[in-house]
């Protein structure tokens, strides 16, 4: 219990010599080890301690002097990606950038005005930024009161690309995205059935792209295609399911089904049965081609395929785990390549 004084108060005790913090007995012992040292080390010691904070300090300096890349980003994708998943993929994108990412947050109600004051407002002098397909008409009132400044919008599989001139579209790859996800899902399935679930029209070029990495894993059957769970019922031959699109009860009629998803959703919020993750997200496309915003040509498409993660905890035999992560690394031939 503390001394009370005559006013009252708490009296602090007198600091006991003999009680020292683990802090100050590690300091009390380096000097003692300092003090035995020889002159020579004497000088190198300071030297080793120093030159890493010196190192530091220049790498910091010169990401603060660099432009930067700013995202334009809301609310909903942060929940939905993860914000510890968000801020890893910042920092990993600034590390291949070797310059500071910039994150916008706007409000998802935000007018174009809104959206180009609050990027306009991040960075006077970035090396670009990068906005979102739904933000196109922000993006394009940022490159009007930002003519010299690169823009680059990401686009997903089916969207427009009605943009000024000079702004760039970062595309997914969808073909190679598909070949991928058929070859995966034909180690998966066996000689089982297939099932691909999108809420969006799969031209049959695509479908074709699809059913060729199935046939390139020896997979002799054809899958089935539907708009939702709901228009499969032979749940009991299903052995694998690409999913890219809402997935509405098919978790939990097939809670055991092996699950590629095309998905911005934080793998740790899916169900165990969800094996690989294909992000086509800002963040993930950006991580992949992060040389095209160093490009003196910004206009046009580029064509960037998906960041696949394959989920290692959730894959119970090792070979396979292996296989797939070969697999979803191996590159689509496409036709015109073929031609050439």
């Amino acid at each position: 219990m503390l001394p009370v004084s005559s006013y009252g108060l708490a009296m602090p005790e007198r600091a006991n010599p003999s009680k020292k913090s683990p802090v100050a007995l590690l300091f009390l012992l380096f000097l003692e080890k300092y003090g035995n040292l020889s002159r020579k080390a004497k000088i190198i010691l300071p030297a080793v301690i120093f030159i890493p904070v010196l190192v530091f300090a220049v790498i910091s300096g010169a990401l603060l002097y660099r432009s930067p890349l700013v995202v334009v980003t809301d609310a909903s994708f942060m929940t939905l990606y993860g914000p510890r998943r968000l801020k890893k993929m910042e920092n990993r994108l600034a590390g291949r950038l070797f310059r500071r990412v910039i994150p916008v947050y706007v409000d998802e109600n935000a007018g174009p005005d809104q959206v180009s004051f609050a990027a306009e407002d991040a960075s006077q002098k970035p090396l670009a930024v990068l906005f979102p397909h739904r933000y196109m008409e922000g993006a394009n009132h940022y490159k009007e009161n930002r003519p010299d400044t690169a823009v680059y919008i990401t686009a997903g599989r089916n969207q427009s690309s009605k943009a000024k001139e000079a702004i760039s579209f970062i595309r997914t790859d969808i073909e190679t995205d598909l070949y991928r996800a058929g070859l995966c899902a034909a180690l998966f399935a066996g000689e089982g059935t297939i099932l691909y679930i999108s809420d969006e029209f799969v031209p049959n070029e695509n479908k074709d792209i699809f059913i060729k990495g199935l046939r390139d894993q020896d997979y002799k059957k054809n899958p089935n295609w539907g708009r939702n769970s709901s228009d499969f019922s032979s749940y009991s031959e299903l052995a694998c399911a690409v999913i890219a699109g809402p997935v509405g009860d098919f978790f939990e009629q097939m809670p055991d089904t092996p699950v590629i998803l095309f998905s911005w959703a934080d793998p740790d919020f899916t169900p165990r049965s969800v094996k690989i993750i294909f992000d086509d997200s800002p963040y993930a496309l950006a991580l992949k081609e992060p040389k095209l915003f160093f490009s003196t040509d910004v206009e046009g498409e580029n064509l960037v395929s998906s960041v696949p993660t394959v989920l290692k905890d959730r894959i119970e035999e090792k070979e396979v785990y292996k296989k797939l992560e070969t697999l979803v690394k191996v590159e689509y031939q496409k036709e015109e390549d073929q031609n050439k």
